[in-house]
């Protein structure tokens, strides 16, 4: 995947585009990842079939190690690899796996000409985990050494008989982020409260658009940035499908959120698929309340109030990542996943630490932002309660010099690392 250079604002800022681009994704094909690479099937895709994935035989099973015979006269499979001999027929219920007899959730079938099996069987017996997320459409296979998930960044703070658990996370991801690991899963388990940054609602957004977002002088996008920056603009918005003029009522801060979604997403990173969105929907199921730790006219003015400079320089800089412009250390989004999966503590401080950061943009964007975001989990370590929260925030905010966890240090808390 091709790197790409932005702006470290992707990491907190995620809904925006997701919920106000004309750009909308056609409905998620079955995806299956593999101790977190995709696997490609070429063209005989995977499918659902009564809840139940198949997929084409003999490419994963021989990715899976596994040596496959067909049988054309008896239309039978048969696979070995070292401690594992297994066969079954196209159309049987019964397959065998070591010489014994194993019923499949679901029978072999041939589909225009390529022989599909249930994923799950075949993988559980090649010595796999298998994770099915229905609702992200996809599936997640993965060795015994591979098998502790996506890392992130994990802390637990203890005050008064109350706990709070941190977690710094990525707000657009690939499908191939999950499952994240026990740790991730049993901290939220356990908490009473969701903390998040701010937990959206459509109408609230919009209402806070019109009122910050839009220019309302009579002056459009062009009137306040350079001609060619405004080229860029159009051009970008032209080769997705979009009219040249869409962004024309808006002022930059919120042109560079939208064509940011723009161009994460056509790589194929999303935000409906974020932790902070995977999180809430399972608090939402579990009828598990949200909390929010800013409002959304805090997030919204926070960018309103950048200078017209900085305003400008965020949006070419989205627009042109070669340009002059430098306001964050050098980074991409695959940088920053991989960071986060491999949960590497150190290469987040000394990005956050960096020297590279523009003043205004690192003050803005973190420095005071940390520091309400830190007042607030001192709140909930003093309540008199005895309550359990998982607090979820965009990973920069956590680590440096005046991340969270170093202010409630200094606070006198004790912060630990999960």
């Amino acid at each position: 995947m091709q790197m790409i250079k932005i702006s470290a604002l992707f990491l907190y800022l995620f809904l925006f585009s997701s919920l106000y681009s004309s750009v909308h994704a056609a409905e998620q094909a079955m995806t299956v990842w593999l101790n977190g690479e995709q696997f490609q099937f070429g063209k005989s895709e995977p499918i659902l079939e009564n809840g139940v994935t198949l997929v084409p035989m003999r490419p994963i099973l021989e990715k899976l190690d596994v040596k496959v015979n067909w049988d054309e006269a008896t239309r039978t499979a048969s696979g070995a690899k070292v401690g594992l001999s297994l066969s079954f027929q196209n159309g049987g219920t019964n397959a065998t796996v070591n010489g014994k007899a194993v019923k499949l959730e679901a029978a072999p079938k041939l589909i225009q000409n390529v022989t599909y099996v249930p994923l799950r069987f075949v993988a559980e017996t090649a010595g796999y985990k298998v994770a099915c997320n229905q609702s992200l459409r996809q599936v997640t296979l993965t060795s015994e050494q591979q098998s502790d998930g996506s890392r992130g960044f994990l802390w637990k703070v203890e005050n008064k008989g109350n706990t709070v658990y941190m977690l710094g996370s990525l707000h657009y991801v690939l499908d191939g982020m999950y499952p994240l690991r026990p740790e991730i899963e049993d901290a939220f388990q356990a908490a009473y409260y969701l903390g998040v940054e701010v937990d959206l609602s459509p109408e609230k957004l919009q209402k806070q658009i019109l009122e910050l977002g839009v220019y309302k002088d009579g002056t459009t996008l062009k009137d306040h940035i350079p001609a060619e920056t405004y080229k860029k603009v159009t051009a970008l918005v032209k080769a997705n499908g979009l009219p040249e003029n869409s962004f024309d009522n808006f002022k930059p801060w919120f042109v560079q959120q939208n064509i940011l979604g723009i161009i994460v997403g056509n790589e194929g990173y999303q935000s409906e698929k974020g932790i902070d969105q995977y999180l809430i929907d399972k608090a939402n199921k579990a009828k598990k309340p949200v909390i929010s730790l800013e409002s959304i006219d805090s997030q919204f003015q926070t960018n309103n109030n950048y200078s017209d400079s900085l305003q400008e320089k965020l949006l070419l800089q989205t627009l042109d990542p070669s340009s002059w412009v430098t306001l964050a250390p050098n980074g991409g989004i695959d940088e920053f996943a991989k960071m986060w999966k491999e949960g590497d503590y150190n290469a987040l401080h000394e990005y956050t630490n960096s020297s590279d950061w523009d003043a205004e943009y690192h003050k803005a964007l973190l420095t005071d932002r940390n520091a309400e975001m830190a007042d607030k989990i001192k709140g909930y370590l003093n309540g008199d309660k005895k309550e359990t929260y998982m607090v979820v925030v965009g990973m920069l905010h956590m680590l440096g010099d005046q991340g969270v966890v170093p202010l409630l240090e200094k606070k006198g808390f004790t912060v630990e690392k999960q």
